[in-house]
């Protein structure tokens, strides 16, 4: 019983990390009505560069790193946005075109973080050593901080959805472009803005889960499938139902990897999302049409 809750545990703790993932992918989903096929890869970026501040080159402390790793990723997002994504927008077919450019995105961040750090994975120590009890039950102290972190993450950005001007323009882009144009908001610096939102959100994820999961040029792909599904099930671009979908697979995972071992985790999470689809086709929270904040 003891194992079972602790592997319970440590699947809510994943979860809350695929949460943040599958919230910047559902943000972006949500305003620009695209699927951004680069998250993964830029998940994978996200790792790497806290990997070069912290026990790669510069030895920076947790703290610091995350404060030269935040503008990095926005500056990241909103150069793909601005450079690559915004010349498409208005031409045929350009939420195609625009997911077609992401997916060569994927591949070219792959090969050169290939080139760049190798085929080997890098490991990535945990930053908090050690374990804690809770009611009983021994736990790793770092999944309990990345569940804690994961969590501020998600509140911080609900707040900053549904109690901030910025975050209302965010949502009204996200119900009606054209509306929110005739009202004085400006579409593009909003779809830059949360662009940049997105990569940040990905790439502390891939912080965060860098000392659970060895960082390889190809890793993303992984996390990328299972935001995927975690926004489809949720409904596609709702946030929150992109945090809800996110713990609820997560304690499926835990569940399945217990009774039957990490392999069958995708294809259950997969069966999962087939069988809540026949039932409710918009997805957990899910309105039939994309939402920013759910």
């Amino acid at each position: 019983m003891t194992q079972f809750l602790e592997v319970i545990f440590g699947g809510i703790a994943q979860a809350a990390a695929y949460s943040i993932i599958a919230v910047g992918l559902s943000l972006v989903y949500g305003t620009a009505r695209t699927l951004n096929f680069a998250h993964g890869a830029l998940y994978t970026t996200g790792a790497y560069i806290s990997w070069i501040l912290t026990v790669g080159y510069l030895g920076l402390p947790l703290w610091l790193a995350v404060l030269v790793l935040i503008p990095i990723l926005f500056s990241i997002g909103v150069a793909i946005e601005t450079l690559m994504l915004r010349p498409l927008r208005g031409g045929k077919n350009w939420r195609v075109t625009a997911m077609m450019v992401t997916l060569g995105l994927a591949f070219v961040l792959d090969n050169a973080n290939l080139i760049l750090f190798g085929a080997v994975a890098k490991p990535m120590p945990a930053f908090i050593e050690g374990t804690v009890s809770i009611f009983g039950v021994t736990v790793s102290a770092y999944r309990v901080a990345v569940l804690i972190i994961a969590l501020v993450i998600v509140a911080l950005l609900e707040v900053f959805l549904n109690r901030t001007r910025f975050g209302w323009a965010v949502r009204a882009v996200a119900q009606d472009i054209q509306g929110a144009r005739q009202v004085g908001i400006d579409v593009n610096r909003i779809f830059a803005f949360t662009f940049g939102l997105s990569v940040v959100l990905t790439g502390m994820a891939g912080l965060l889960l860098s000392p659970i999961f060895l960082i390889s040029p190809q890793g993303g792909w992984e996390p990328f499938l299972k935001a995927f599904v975690i926004v489809v099930l949720g409904g596609l671009g709702s946030t929150r139902g992109a945090i809800a979908a996110a713990f609820f697979l997560g304690l499926v995972e835990a569940m399945v990897v217990y009774q039957l071992g990490a392999s069958w985790t995708m294809p259950v999470w997969l069966v999962t999302l087939l069988l809540v689809l026949m039932i409710r086709p918009q997805g957990l929270l899910g309105k039939g049409q994309s939402e920013a904040a759910g």
